[in-house]
């Protein structure tokens, strides 16, 4: 058949405006939800077993542990479907059967033993001495496919709520394009340091497949950049919005609010092993200076959080001990540094210890919006009591260097103080001699004792007084300061389905998470 040069235009045409037309589809018929998050991978490559990259992967839906956290602080099956104490240094784990990897191979008992293995071989991008020192592992014993038995050590009351951290997930180890081989509801693409974490949706996820095509985590640390990228339609959902923004929003038909309690602590690290902080006279004087209730009402702009009086806020009912009080009182500050006599010596507003005045140097993070008003404010409060503070913004990481070489004095932070839902788990990894993220020097004996006591028994009512003692000397110790418990605030373009606020902030991504037409 002849076809003329005009019919072949014609032709070329049509098919291009056809392939333009059908690749346009495509991209509208692939669900993506892009959400700003206050911070992202800390590598390519963020093997979910080390550091704290569970965290993100385990909101990202890629890698997922044993046991699960209900909305409810509850213990929940996940890729266990049952567990059970044998003794009190053994627990049988009954693994949920059908379960594929994201390489499709399906899991076993073998896999669960070989990735826990990983967290004590060093080299390899799972390794995690915090974790494996938490777990305090024996063995590890195969029983069947399904079924595997973990003991440890020594007797340990909080070990099944350890596995539900998200830096215990159960992964395979990764090749060619299978970078990371989780189990979750979304598989992990790629990740780029410091900026963003890319997944596509797992179709033949045990919990059913999920309803987006693709989700995308950004690091967006500025609070108020992550507000204008979700005004101009860059992003359906930032996770944790600015509180000042937040309680200025006015609810209409095009966006979402969301806020819920959470375990969070915002609290002070104080150097206690050097410098004038390791003056307990000086510590106590610091606390007594701060006005929770100003921090909390102008940190927060009205948005959530409650004054700290204790570790554990009120919504861990089990744990908290409420007897405690963290008052301000800065004339009591005031007669307490007299006392001691650290007082100011030259006239010049500031008072003196060991011949010097007293200048703090404070620092904390960007990623939490609340962090830079709570230090300003320490600033202006302690100056009130005679007490000079001198802030800066640095990194998490180099901001614990620093409070660990004496550069610094103290170090605003931000924790869950739950995030396994266990009371254990914060004073350990904080308070405890020796602990990973005890890196300012503090000890106590009869603290160390009474954690290892509280590991050790089984029944809550007979831990709760265990507990209660440990927040009371922690309280009279102030190796930490605590400040305030935050409710998280997020907020949404108007479109996004199936997203709750999680009390341990560690779950996001589930199979329902979607975005409406």
């Amino acid at each position: 058949m002849f076809i003329s040069n005009l019919s072949k235009l014609s032709l070329i045409g049509a098919l291009s405006t056809f392939a333009a037309a059908s690749a346009t589809a495509d991209t509208q018929t692939t669900k993506e939800m892009v959400i700003a998050a206050p911070f992202g991978p800390k590598s390519s490559v963020p093997d979910p077993r080390a550091r704290q990259n569970g965290w993100l992967s385990n909101r990202a839906g890629v890698s997922e542990t044993l046991i699960g956290l209900g909305y409810d602080m509850s213990m929940q099956p996940r890729l266990a479907e049952a567990y059970e104490n044998l003794s009190p240094t053994q627990w049988k784990i009954t693994l949920r059967k059908g379960v594929q990897f994201h390489d499709g191979s399906v899991m076993t008992a073998t896999d669960v033993r070989d990735s826990f293995a990983k967290l004590d071989v060093e080299g390899h991008p799972a390794h995690n001495p915090r974790l494996s020192k938490l777990l305090n592992l024996k063995s590890i014993t195969v029983k069947d496919d399904h079924t595997l038995v973990f003991e440890t050590k020594t007797p340990n009351s909080a070990f099944l709520w350890s596995l539900t951290e998200p830096s215990a997930a159960v992964m395979k180890d990764g090749y060619d394009d299978h970078q990371l081989i989780g189990t979750g509801p979304f598989v992990f693409e790629k990740a780029v340091t410091e900026k963003t974490y890319v997944t596509r949706g797992f179709d033949a996820y045990w919990g059913g497949a999920p309803k987006l095509d693709r989700l995308v985590i950004d690091a967006i640390p500025d609070g108020a950049v992550a507000a204008l990228a979700l005004k101009s339609g860059d992003v359906d959902l930032v996770s944790n919005y600015p509180e000042a923004d937040f309680a200025k929003l006015e609810l209409d038909a095009v966006g979402q609010r969301f806020a819920a309690a959470t375990t969070r602590l915002f609290f002070y690290q104080p150097r206690v092993d050097a410098g004038p902080l390791s003056n307990d006279v000086l510590r106590q004087a610091v606390s007594l200076g701060l006005d929770r209730e100003t921090i909390v009402a102008a940190s927060l702009a009205g948005v959530g959080g409650d004054v700290a009086n204790a570790l554990f806020p009120a919504n861990m009912t089990s744990w908290v001990n409420a007897d405690l009080t963290l008052p301000y009182d800065p004339a009591g500050a005031q007669a307490l540094l007299d006392g001691a006599g650290i007082v100011d010596g030259d006239g010049n507003g500031i008072r003196e210890w060991n011949g010097e005045d007293v200048v703090l140097k404070l620092r904390t993070y960007e990623g939490r919006a609340a962090l830079r008003p709570t230090l300003e404010i320490t600033q202006a409060m302690l100056q009130q009591i005679g007490i000079g503070a001198e802030i800066s913004i640095g990194e998490f990481g180099a901001n614990n260097d620093a409070l660990a070489a004496g550069e610094i004095d103290m170090h605003l932070q931000a924790w869950g103080t739950a995030p396994q839902g266990d009371p254990d788990y914060f004073p350990s990894t904080l308070v405890a001699t020796g602990a990973s993220y005890n890196i300012a020097g503090y000890s106590n004996p009869e603290l160390d004792a009474l954690l290892e006591e509280g590991r050790a028994l089984f029944k809550t009512e007979e831990r709760q007084p265990i507990y209660a003692k440990v927040q009371e000397i922690v309280n009279a110790d102030l190796p930490i300061i605590p400040l305030f418990h935050k409710t998280q605030v997020s907020v949404g373009n108007g479109k996004v389905i199936g997203y709750q606020i999680h009390p341990a902030e560690t779950y996001l991504a589930s199979p329902e998470l979607d975005l409406a037409k």
